[in-house]
C-alpha cells in the first residue's frame, strides 16, 4: 500500500503513554498512514505493550539503527516512503486532531507545516512547561520573527510535518535531542521551502518523563544564527 502520511513515535519507557496515544490515532486520523514506532532496545516494556494491544497492519516496530531520539528519527527518515512524515510523541493525547490540519495545508503546496502552541488558537500560556525551558522557547520566537520572515511562531516545537522531498534532500546532520526539528527548518528556510504553521496544544505528560535536557540547548545555536544569517535566496 502507498501511503500518504507516516507517523513518527520514538518510545523509551513509554509503556503507561502509548496505549492511548496510538489508538487515537489510529481511530481519529481518515487518511492513508503507518505509524513508525522506533525503540532502542527489544526489553523496552513500550515494545511488549504495543505487541500485546495492537494488531493493526498500520503500526510497525522497529529498532533504531543509531542511538537516542535523534537516531531514531534519522532510522525513521531512511525508511520513509510516504508523502510526508510528521514527528509525534507518545505522551501526546492532546493533538491527533492536528494531524489532519497539518496534512491539509501539505496538500497546499507547503514543504513543512509546524505545530504552533504560540499563535492565535494554541495554549502555550497555559502550559506547563518550565518556567526557564518557557522563557527560552518565547525568546527564540520573538528574536526569530522579529528579524526573520520565518513563518511560524514555534521555531523549537519538533511535532511537525516535513514533505518526502525535505526528508530526502537534508539528511540530518545533528546529533542531540530534538535538534534536528530547527535544522531542517533553517535549511529549508535558506533554500526558499514554503512554510506554515497550524495552532496544536502543549501535550500534558502523566506518566514518565521528559526527555528534554537543558544540556541540549547549546545544540541549537547553530541552526539558530543559521536561520538568522542565512535568509532565503532571491
Amino acid at each position: 500500500m502507498k501511503y500518504q502520511l507516516e507517523v513518527i513515535i520514538a518510545v523509551y519507557h513509554e509503556e503507561e503513554n502509548i496505549v492511548k496515544t496510538l489508538k487515537n490515532l489510529l481511530e481519529k486520523i481518515n487518511l492513508k498512514f503507518r505509524i513508525l514506532i522506533i525503540y532502542d532496545y527489544e526489553n523496552d516494556p513500550t515494545v511488549k505493550v504495543v505487541k500485546e494491544n495492537f494488531e493493526d497492519q498500520r503500526v510497525f516496530l522497529i529498532k533504531n539503527k543509531y542511538k537516542n531520539f535523534n537516531g531514531a528519527v534519522k532510522t525513521a527518515f531512511e525508511m520513509c516512503d510516504a508523502e510526508a512524515a510528521i514527528l509525534y510523541t507518545a505522551e501526546d493525547h492532546q493533538n491527533y486532531y492536528v494531524i489532519s490540519d497539518m496534512f491539509k495545508k501539505f496538500t497546499q503546496g507547503y514543504d513543512i507545516v509546524c505545530s504552533s502552541r504560540l499563535m492565535e488558537g494554541g495554549d502555550y500560556k497555559k502550559s506547563k512547561e518550565p518556567f526557564v525551558k518557557s522563557i527560552l522557547v518565547k525568546l527564540v520566537s520573538f528574536v526569530l520573527i522579529k528579524f526573520t520572515n520565518l513563518q511560524t511562531l514555534d521555531p523549537t516545537n519538533g511535532f511537525r510535518l516535513f514533505s518526502r522531498e525535505i526528508i530526502k534532500k537534508f539528511p540530518i546532520e545533528s546529533k542531540n535531542g530534538f535538534t534536528f526539528a530547527i535544522e531542517l527548518l533553517a535549511k529549508a528556510y535558506s533554500s526558499n521551502y514554503k512554510i506554515t504553521e497550524v495552532p496544536s496544544k502543549s501535550p500534558i505528560r502523566n506518566f514518565g518523563k521528559s526527555k528534554f535536557k537543558y544540556t541540549s540547548v547549546i545544540f541549537y545555536l547553530p541552526w539558530f544564527l543559521h536561520i538568522l544569517i542565512f535568509p532565503p535566496k532571491k
